[in-house]
């Protein structure tokens, strides 16, 4: 019964010492992109929206080591701003127009998502605008490599 005991208590630590926080481990939370800074400035960056085509294009200002606004364009593939008419067909097909109007709206989350998590990377995917959350999250890498 006592090596019960003592086996058990010892694969308790050994459990509670895996959990602990590794030295020098990176973290991903906002706060240590943060704590890393950014150099200030303006930045920018693009990416193609895949499989649909389009691109999004990225002004992102750094201010105090932080990104403090992220300027986007989405556009479409004639290079066009996408708008009330994006996903606009003859005849209609309304299935379809709600579909693109609904990424145009998860897709403008996306800038506000940056500014708050200062982090590409920990952007989730917002409903309706999964590929041009890809595109986006590409642009700003690309913007921030010139940052860092």
């Amino acid at each position: 019964m006592k090596k019960r005991i003592a086996l058990l208590a010892a694969f308790m630590l050994l459990s509670l010492a895996a959990c602990g926080k590794k030295e020098g481990a990176e973290s991903k939370t906002p706060e240590s992109k943060a704590a890393q800074g950014y150099k200030d400035g303006t930045y920018s960056g693009e990416a193609e929206v895949k499989e649909v085509g389009g691109t999004i294009k990225l002004g992102i200002t750094v201010s105090g080591g932080k990104i403090t606004t992220v300027d986007m364009q989405n556009l479409d593939r004639e290079g066009k701003e996408k708008g009330e008419d994006y996903g606009k067909s003859e005849p209609l097909n309304q299935g379809l127009y709600s579909i693109a109007q609904n990424s145009i709206l998860g897709t403008d989350k996306l800038p506000g998502l940056l500014v708050d998590s200062q982090d590409p990377d920990s952007i989730d995917a917002v409903s309706g605008a999964t590929l041009s959350r890809e595109a986006f999250v590409q642009a700003a890498k690309a913007a921030l490599d010139g940052a860092k």
